[in-house]
């Protein structure tokens, strides 16, 4: 199995196509004023290839790719079949019974088949939706939220839908992996979520007290300060030993804070602290390059967040170089993360293949 690369910064889709030679799957990320004529132009080339797209941000080996269209190919010894989840924000779960059948139809097994998404959105229960099928068959999920209600599968626009592509890597194994650059605030509290409200994602309060409170007096910070402290400090949940993160988005009045993520209530939740940067993603690339010393490819969605904050502190451009030098990588900018059973921010997931 092996990985192609193409981009064009203008949008040109025949620049970001060329030398893309017999393709099993083809994975494409575009501007909004693109994608439409991006997606003829790819299915009028590949015509039998599983493909899937969406409207977003990239990046391609050293470079970020804002408004044009980033292809990733993969050809060799595999096997690909794909699927789209209609109806994503309300009926996911009439789904199923298609996504286990693409799942057996590429016979899938733990250690060399992945499952990688693009979603319009409603990511928890999507999340849940896939692994009523992947976690019983030991199936590993990467994807992410695009930038519009935006996607496509084999030619065909969608809107308020998933699309997906179960990937099996025919000659060597497929393994994912979630990197995570902070770590419980050195107070060590953690809280259950006491008042919330679920379908609007806010969390008003935690033991009993509002959250803005809680968070304010544990950094120190003012009111003004919300919600770009989440940059630096975004909440993280508690799920066993894991820690999963949430990003804050706006204060709300009675003391709320809305998050990008669902809280539910008696969630265990805690604040984090952004660590050190540079050397967690190094340990990353140090794993990678344990588990497969020769890489034949990587496909990643790193969240906005993160680029912005790497952007921030003037560190992207040095960290597409470091992972460059492991091997060949190409990505999304995701509005949102997914990682085998849970939806998070801030968060780089991805998948790794020899």
């Amino acid at each position: 199995m092996k990985q192609f690369i193409g981009y064009s910064k203008n949008g040109d889709c025949k620049e970001a196509l060329n030398g893309l030679e017999n393709p099993t799957a083809i994975v494409y990320i575009t501007g909004k004023d693109v994608f439409e004529q991006a997606t003829n132009e790819i299915n009028a080339a590949f015509p039998n290839v599983e493909t899937i797209g969406c409207v977003g941000q990239s990046y391609a080996e050293h470079h970020i790719n804002l408004n044009g269209i980033t292809v990733v190919g993969f050809y060799g010894n595999l096997k690909s079949i794909g699927g789209v989840i209609e109806n994503v924000g309300t009926m996911p779960l009439a789904s199923i019974a298609d996504i286990e059948e693409k799942a057996e139809q590429i016979g899938a097994s733990n250690n060399d088949t992945v499952c990688l998404d693009f979603t319009c959105g409603n990511d928890a229960q999507l999340v849940t939706t896939f692994n009523i099928v992947l976690q019983k068959k030991k199936i590993s999920l990467v994807g992410g939220t695009a930038w519009e209600d935006t996607v496509s599968y084999n030619g065909k626009i969608y809107n308020n839908a998933t699309v997906y592509l179960f990937i099996k890597n025919l000659e060597g194994k497929i393994r994912v992996y979630r990197e995570n650059l902070y770590e419980a605030h050195e107070s060590n509290v953690r809280y259950i979520a006491t008042k919330v409200d679920t379908e609007k994602s806010i969390i008003y309060e935690l033991d009993n007290q509002p959250i803005q409170k809680v968070y304010m007096d544990t950094l120190g910070v003012k009111e003004k300060d919300l919600p770009d402290q989440t940059f630096i400090n975004p909440l993280g949940r508690y799920i066993g030993n894991e820690l999963y993160l949430i990003s804050l988005k706006s204060k709300v009045d009675n003391g709320g804070l809305e998050c990008y993520k669902k809280v539910n209530s008696m969630d265990i939740i805690t604040i984090m602290q952004l660590m050190d940067y540079n050397e967690i993603t190094q340990n990353t690339l140090d794993e990678i390059k344990r588990d497969f010393p020769n890489p034949a490819g990587m496909f990643s969605v790193n969240c906005v967040f993160r680029y912005l904050l790497f952007e921030q502190k003037k560190y992207m451009n040095e960290y597409l170089n470091k992972v460059a030098k492991v091997g060949s990588h190409a990505g999304l900018i995701g509005l949102g993360e997914h990682y085998n059973t849970q939806h998070v921010n801030q968060t780089m997931s991805c998948f790794v293949f020899d």
